[in-house]
């Protein structure tokens, strides 16, 4: 817990003295989906500076928020990964970006990709009666995540499926615009900005399946 405290009883407040520090709830957003090393937490936080980064990263290791694993092969590295409790914030980290979407974004404002893919989740939204499942591998960079969404649900993860039905590069920009802008799969893949590989159908689906929340 951070030396600052509400003194508040609430459990409102007291949730905020495990992760109301600045950045700590951003680097639980970054390991939502999985381990990472402290160079791609700077990566996906860079206005944060190294020091205040190792400071939250102890105060949530000491709350049993996250804790440090080390990473097998193919690579050999120190790495944090959330515990049950910080993997229990989730929840509040979509409804956080629901909320948050509402609000006009600074067209220069950094978003990582990890934030992005959270943004995605948050943003599903119950399709037609007819639509069939889609499993889409989403590449961002050296980031590669499936989303599997049926009905109403939908699951994002490091990619591992075996199979998808079709495959999505692009850059978080791109993707952004596909999903809630009305940008069309063909304009991106014709300006270069995307590439699709497998059904090109399912592909197109997927980027219908996310509506900005409205306030």
């Amino acid at each position: 817990m951070s030396q600052r405290s509400y003194e508040d009883s609430c459990g409102a407040a007291l949730a905020m003295d495990v992760v109301g520090e600045r950045w700590a709830l951003l680097i639980v957003r970054e390991l939502l989906f999985g381990p990472k090393r402290f160079r791609d937490l700077r990566d996906g936080l860079p206005r944060a500076s190294q020091n205040v980064l190792s400071q939250r990263l102890k105060e949530l290791e000491a709350d049993g928020i996250v804790r440090r694993v080390q990473l097998g092969p193919p690579v050999s590295a120190q790495a944090y990964e959330l515990m049950e409790r910080g993997r229990e914030l989730e929840p509040v980290l979509m409804e956080l970006a629901r909320w948050g979407a509402r609000a006009p974004a600074k067209s220069d404002a950094h978003l990582s990709t990890d934030a992005f893919m959270l943004l995605l989740k948050a943003s599903h939204r119950r399709p037609g009666t007819n639509t069939p499942a889609t499993a889409v591998r989403v590449l961002v960079g050296t980031d590669a995540f499936d989303v599997e969404a049926e009905g109403s649900s939908i699951r994002v993860g490091r990619a591992t499926a075996s199979k998808v039905d079709a495959t999505v590069r692009s850059d978080v920009v791109t993707m952004r615009d596909l999903m809630f802008t009305g940008r069309t799969v063909s304009s991106a893949i014709a300006d270069g900005t995307l590439e699709v590989g497998g059904d090109r159908s399912a592909a197109e689906r997927f980027f219908t399946l996310f509506a900005t929340p409205q306030a």
